[in-house]
């Protein structure tokens, strides 16, 4: 899959630093290893459960 450039705002990108803060604490590694893009996966997979289980 090829790298896709994204321009987010403050705004997401705090948003962002907060799901990597959490997801990394609910793996128990560094945030180091918790990469934006595995922040926005995992906000896209909670999404998608959501909207299923409410469908």
């Amino acid at each position: 899959m090829r790298p896709v450039g994204v321009y987010l705002d403050r705004e997401a990108l705090e948003i962002l630093d907060r799901v990597r803060e959490r997801l990394a604490r609910e793996l128990g590694v560094g945030e180091r290893h918790v990469s934006r893009s595995m922040a926005v996966k995992y906000l896209y997979n909670l999404s998608r459960v959501k909207l299923e289980s409410s469908s």
